[in-house]
């Protein structure tokens, strides 16, 4: 069972399997480790993540991902001595004492478990999660030392005493007065030097001894009421301000009791739980003013009042605020997580991606250079080189988070977003799945991302009914949702209705039809479905009645409705309501695209595209993909040279297409397959895109013929069948490759390939030509 429980078909873990045995010293071992952990099949999760130790011996990660085997298998004796292996290399990584600590305090091992837990205090005395895990295990937070006592300073006398001791006949004289015991640390203040102490004062070593002459009864009547008088007044004193210390120490404690919540709500990414964090950080600032709490509620505030702002309720109230406590937190100084994370995000969303990315480069770097990982610096990171096309990069920084906050669903929500702009559907999937189940099945975002995925397929078949139920449980959820995410789950559900109203008629099973129609609600009468469509849309408008994205929703179910300038129209409205975002112009170009001879007003849009988000790795991929279907090769291969300037960068799509216009057009065959090996290194974990790559790297070893080429062509030509056993051009390419070089077995096993190839896409360039490869024979 997947992590969602819905059943893992063999061909989604087959992919996960095949990249991994395509390349297995790779990154590969993580996604295959994590999905067999989800299904729990443990004894291949162990296989793989201790090759992946193997190969990464200086990295701590795959140590991390194996203690989460042992820990769900209960063996958490090797967890722990995983964990304390990675421990060498990251030694102040709160995540890793954290789960230490948690393993040890399960098995009753309270020294150890408490030590680690307070040694992630000390690496982080703000750390909420860590402050949660020590309130759950009952240990306190330490308290300050006791500062030493400051020394006495004694006052020496005016004038030196005549002597130290009464002598021996003074002793016995009787004293005309009873003295009390000495108040330490009070002398009694003298104005001349000759004064003798108060009645009532013991004298000190220090003092003058001589008998005081009898007061006059007035002034023994005024010392008496004053001995009285201090005697109840230092109590009260005393005692008042041992209440007010108690007082504040209480509200000291409720407030950081509300910031701990705070954070959890923050963590649990929901409308519901952004709101009640940012009222549990105003009541905290309320409790208690101080700079440390100053400085946590402000962050805390600060980033939950942007996300509110830009993914839940696009209003000027929470940009406000988001902005006004990110000035208030930047200009104390000593700033949180939050509030680096908002400052990124904040700059991002202001127009200057450069500069976001700068900054939460500059956290990243500080932080690992005191041997720390923030999961939240990563993951803003990688949502940020999403929104500007660098998605390959955003993928490596996202799943880094998810590696260090292998439990947070927004993590895997990121992650589901990038594996979708990628093409990666399966690997998207089984990101939304994870949030879904470390949310209890119930993160919209989630879910939402999730619907998208099944109705984007061109046969969803029983993906529509999950696709209901879950558009189901997003509307149907206490608390609700955020009215944005409300009205996209209208959105949907229109498009829903219209596919499966469309789809209906295409199934031969009576059976299939009449439970698809039960279990989505979807009559199949045309005129019912409109009327749906249209009150479905209606709903979503009236919740959320400016969001652009709404205008893309519709404009996908137009497309699939054959509709294309209906839904172009819808796209270039969504544009005017806001002309910052490029994203609406590349969904405006892909619509565009399915028009006949619609590839320049494609273009077009593209380059608005660029002209917003300069240089954007994956806009120039679009733009070349577009040149050369318009044949424009020598402007195609132009812009992919931009698209691949940065080695840096990971552009696998792009690195394909200028593999083959250097191949096919150029003829430049040693340039070609160095862009192709590198697309296969950068394509890990996307099994369908690394077989693309190793067929067009082997057929590009078959063009140039030189040597060893024949050789290499054929071995990689298997690679790309390992690495996805459905790619039909891999099957035909390599057929036709063994049928024209190779002897009578190879042909024999290219009729095979080539049959192979015919049926999983009749539309392949070798369908039909099976048989003549058996008539060669």
């Amino acid at each position: 069972m997947a992590s969602d429980g819905r059943t893992l078909s063999l061909a989604e873990l087959a992919k996960l399997e095949q990249a991994y045995a395509s390349n297995p010293t790779s990154d590969a071992y993580r996604p295959l480790t994590e999905a067999y952990l989800g299904l729990n099949r443990f004894m291949e999760a162990l296989v793989v993540c201790k090759k992946g130790i193997k190969a990464h011996p200086e990295n701590p990660e795959p140590r991390m991902l194996l203690a989460r085997v042992y820990a769900a298998q209960g063996k958490d004796r090797r967890a722990i001595e995983e964990l304390d292996m990675a421990l060498q290399a990251i030694p102040n990584s709160k995540p890793l004492l954290r789960m230490i600590a948690e393993l040890h305090l399960r098995n009753g091992d309270i020294d150890p478990g408490r030590a680690n837990l307070l040694k992630a205090y000390e690496v982080d005395r703000d750390d909420a999660e860590t402050l949660l895990a020590m309130e759950k295990n009952g240990i306190p937070i330490p308290k300050p030392p006791t500062p030493p006592p400051a020394p006495q300073v004694r006052e020496e006398p005016t004038d030196p005493p005549r002597r130290i001791r009464p002598a021996p006949q003074e002793l016995a004289q009787p004293i005309a007065y009873q003295a009390r015991p000495s108040m330490s640390g009070y002398r009694p203040r003298t104005s001349s030097p000759g004064m003798q102490p108060m009645r009532g004062y013991a004298a000190s070593a220090y003092d003058d001894v001589h008998p005081p002459s009898s007061p006059t009864p007035e002034k023994k009547s005024l010392g008496r009421f004053a001995f009285f008088f201090l005697l109840l007044l230092i109590p009260l004193v005393v005692g008042g301000y041992y209440g007010y210390g108690q007082y504040r120490a209480k509200q000291v404690r409720e407030a950081n009791r509300l910031l701990r919540d705070a954070t959890e709500k923050v963590k649990s990414d929901t409308f519901a739980g952004y709101k009640s964090a940012i009222s549990d950080a105003e009541n905290a600032l309320t409790l208690d003013g101080s700079k440390d709490t100053n400085r946590q509620a402000v962050g805390l505030l600060a980033f939950a009042y942007l996300v509110r702002w830009a993914e839940h309720e696009h209003d000027d109230a929470n940009k406000e605020n988001a902005a006004r406590n990110l000035r208030s937190g930047l200009a104390a100084g000593d700033g949180t997580t939050f509030l680096y994370a908002a400052d990124a995000l904040s700059t991002y969303y202001g127009g200057n991606p450069t500069s976001a990315l700068a900054k939460i480069e500059e956290r990243i770097s500080a932080a690992e250079a005191d041997k720390k990982l923030v999961a939240l610096y990563y993951l803003t990171r990688g949502i940020i080189q999403m929104n500007i096309g660098a998605l390959e990069d955003a993928r490596a920084s996202i799943e880094r988070a998810q590696a260090i906050a292998p439990d947070d669903p927004r993590v895997y929500v990121a992650l589901g977003q990038v594996q979708q702009r990628r093409g990666a559907d399966t690997q998207a999937l089984l990101a939304f799945a994870a949030a879904l189940k470390f949310s209890g099945n119930k993160h919209p975002e989630a879910l939402l991302g999730t619907v998208a995925l099944i109705l984007d397929q061109d046969s969803p078949d029983k993906g529509y009914i999950t696709a209901a139920q879950y558009i189901k449980t997003l509307l149907d959820s206490e608390p609700p949702p955020s009215p944005r995410q409300l009205a996209k789950a209208h959105f949907e559900k229109a498009l829903l209705i219209s596919r499966v109203t469309a789809d209906l008629p295409l199934y031969k099973s009576e059976a299939f039809r009449k439970e698809l129609m039960e279990k989505t609600g979807v009559s199949g009468d045309k005129d019912k479905a409109a009327a749906a469509i249209q009150q479905e849309e209606s709903i979503g408008i009236q919740l959320d009645r400016n969001n652009p994205d709404l205008l893309v929703i519709r404009a996908r179910r137009l497309a699939r409705e054959d509709k294309f300038d209906d839904a172009a129209s819808q796209l270039r409205t969504a544009i005017e309501q806001n002309k910052d975002d490029a994203q609406y112009q590349v969904e405006l170009a892909r619509v565009l695209l399915q028009k006949d001879g619609g590839e320049a007003q494609a273009e077009e849009s593209l380059r608005k595209a660029l002209m917003m988000i300069q240089d954007s790795p994956r806009l120039l991929t679009m733009l070349a993909q577009v040149q050369y279907r318009e044949k424009k090769i020598p402007e195609a291969e132009a812009t992919l040279q931009r698209a691949t300037q940065d080695e840096k960068l990971r552009n696998p799509d792009a690195r394909i297409l200028l593999g083959k216009i250097l191949r096919d057009d150029k003829r430049s065959y040693d340039a070609a397959i160095a862009n192709l090996e590198k697309a296969s290194q950068e394509v890990v974990g996307d099994p369908a895109k690394a077989s693309t790559a190793l067929n067009e790297l082997a057929k590009t070893y078959e063009a140039r013929n030189s040597g060893a080429d024949k050789d290499l062509a054929r071995a990689t030509f298997e690679k790309a069948l390992n690495a996805d056993a459905s790619n039909a051009e891999a099957y035909c390419s390599y057929g036709k490759f063994l049928r024209t070089t190779g002897g009578s077995a190879d042909r024999s096993k290219a009729q095979e390939l080539i049959k192979k190839a015919s049926e999983l896409d009749p539309d392949t360039a070798c369908a039909g030509s099976a048989e003549s490869t058996a008539e060669e024979q």
